[in-house]
C-alpha cells in the first residue's frame, strides 16, 4: 500500500526470482531528486557505501537519470571501463554484471531499479525486453503507492484539522476521547466527534460517522462539523439539529448517508437531552450499573427527505459517565451487533469499577482517561480494523 512496502517487495522479489546478489529502487521526485532509496540486501557495509555514493557522480543510475536509456553491462570489467572510479563500488556489491533499468510512467521518469548480479551475464535481446517489461510494471505500481500516499496523507492532514486539537474544560465535567484510524487497506473514514460549551455555560457533545471513506468522506465530515457547531451556537435543540443535519445532507442529491448522536448537558442540573439519528445508542455508567440509552429518534441522515427528529431528555445521576463513540468500536465483520454491544458495555463497566486513574485524581481527569483506554485495549485490536473507532467519554463530578 506504500512506497516503500512496495520497494521491498521489489528488492526482495528480484533477490529471490531473478537470481541477484543486491537489488535497488530509486525514486526522484518532480525536480529530478533524489528522495528515496529502497536497497537488499540491506547489510551494513552495503548500506554504509550506498549512502556515501555521490547522487550525480559518474555512475550508471545517474546516467539512466540523464537520458532515461537503460544501462547494461555483462561483466565487472565492462563496468569499470564505463565507470573506474566505482572499484569500491564494484567490490562491496560483487558486481559482475548489472542493469541499471528507468522508472517511467507517463513519458517522467520516476525512478531507477537497479539489479546486480554476481556471475557475467549476456544480456540478449529476450533478457532485455523481459528487464524493461519489468521495469514498466514497477513503475506504474510505484506510483500508483505514490499517489496513494499523497492522497491518504492529505487526507490524515484534513481530518485532524477537523477534529478538535484540545476538548473544553467546562466546569463540573470531565472529558476525554479517542480516535483509531480504519486499517490502511481499508482508507480513513468519516468518524468525527466534538464537545462545544454554549454561552449559557451548557455543554453540547456530537459523534458523527460518514459513509464510506477516503476525501470524499472526510469532506462530508467537515461539512457536518461545522454546521453542527454553528447550529449549536445558536441555541437550537439536539433534535432541530439532527433535523437540519438531514435536511443538509438530502438536499445533496449525492446518496450520501451519515449517522449522528447529539446531546446537550446542563451540568449543574445534571440534565441531558439527545437526538440519536440511526446512530449507536450512548451508554450510561452509574455507579457499577451500565445501560444503553436505546431511543432512536429517527433514521439515518439524510435517507428521508424532511423527517423531523425527536429527542429525548433524562436526569443524571451524581458522578455518573455519559460514553458515545461510533459503529466501528461495536461492529465487527461476520459478527453479530448485540455481541460487540455487550462487550462493549462489559468492558466499560470494567473499567469504571478499577477506581481512580494512576495519577489518583479521579476528579481531575485520570479516572476517564484510564477508562478509554482500558476499552480500547479490551476491545479492539491493534490492527485490521474494518472502520474507524471513536470515542467520546463525559464524567459527571
Amino acid at each position: 500500500m506504500t512506497v516503500d512496502e512496495l520497494g521491498d517487495v521489489v528488492v526482495h522479489t528480484a533477490a529471490a526470482d531473478l537470481g541477484i546478489v543486491f537489488a535497488a529502487v530509486m525514486l526522484h521526485g518532480e525536480d529530478g531528486e533524489l528522495y528515496r532509496s529502497i536497497v537488499h540486501p540491506e547489510t551494513s557495509p552495503v548500506l554504509a557505501m550506498w549512502q556515501a555514493l555521490p547522487i550525480r557522480g559518474p555512475a550508471a543510475a545517474a546516467d539512466v537519470v540523464r537520458d532515461r536509456r537503460p544501462r547494461y553491462h555483462r561483466s565487472r570489467a565492462e563496468y569499470l571501463a564505463d565507470y573506474p572510479d566505482r572499484v569500491q563500488t564494484v567490490r562491496v556489491l560483487g558486481l559482475n554484471a548489472s542493469a541499471h533499468l528507468p522508472l517511467v510512467v507517463s513519458g517522467r521518469l520516476i525512478g531507477v531499479l537497479v539489479l546486480v548480479w554476481n556471475l557475467p551475464r549476456d544480456f540478449d535481446p529476450g533478457d532485455q525486453a523481459f528487464l524493461q517489461t519489468l521495469a514498466g510494471i514497477c513503475a506504474h505500481a510505484l506510483e500508483r503507492a505514490r499517489l496513494y500516499e499523497r492522497q491518504t496523507t492529505l487526507v490524515a492532514v484534513l481530518q485532524r484539522a477537523i477534529l478538535p486539537q484540545r476538548l473544553p474544560d467546562p466546569v463540573g465535567v470531565r472529558l476525554s476521547a479517542r480516535y483509531l484510524p480504519a486499517s490502511r487497506d481499508v482508507g480513513i473514514g468519516g468518524d468525527w466527534y466534538d464537545a462545544i460549551v454554549l454561552p449559557d455555560g451548557a455543554l453540547m457533545v456530537v459523534v458523527g460517522d460518514v459513509g464510506g471513506h477516503g476525501l470524499g468522506a472526510i469532506a462530508i465530515m467537515a461539512e457536518l462539523h461545522q454546521a453542527t457547531r454553528a447550529y449549536a451556537l445558536q441555541g437550537r435543540s439536539p433534535a432541530e439539529i439532527t433535523t437540519q443535519l438531514a435536511a443538509n445532507l438530502a438536499g445533496q442529491g449525492d446518496e450520501t448517508l451519515a449517522t449522528a448522536v447529539v446531546a446537550h448537558l446542563t451540568p449543574g442540573e445534571r440534565w441531558l437531552t439527545w437526538s440519536c439519528a440511526g446512530h449507536p445508542p450512548p451508554l450510561l455508567i452509574a455507579g457499577s450499573s451500565t445501560r444503553y440509552l436505546e431511543q432512536v429518534h429517527g433514521p439515518i441522515l439524510g435517507a428521508v427527505p424532511g423527517h423531523q427528529y425527536g429527542q429525548s431528555e433524562l436526569s443524571l445521576p451524581p458522578g455518573c459517565r455519559l460514553l458515545l463513540y461510533s459503529d466501528g468500536l461495536v461492529e465487527r465483520r461476520g459478527a453479530s451487533l448485540s455481541l460487540g454491544l455487550d462487550a462493549f458495555a462489559a468492558a466499560a463497566s470494567a473499567g469504571a469499577a478499577s477506581g481512580p486513574g494512576a495519577d489518583g485524581q479521579p476528579g481531575r481527569g485520570g479516572g476517564l482517561e484510564d477508562l478509554c483506554d482500558g476499552i480500547l485495549t479490551e476491545i479492539t485490536t491493534p490492527a485490521g480494523r474494518d472502520d474507524d473507532v471513536c470515542l467520546l467519554a463525559v464524567g459527571l463530578d
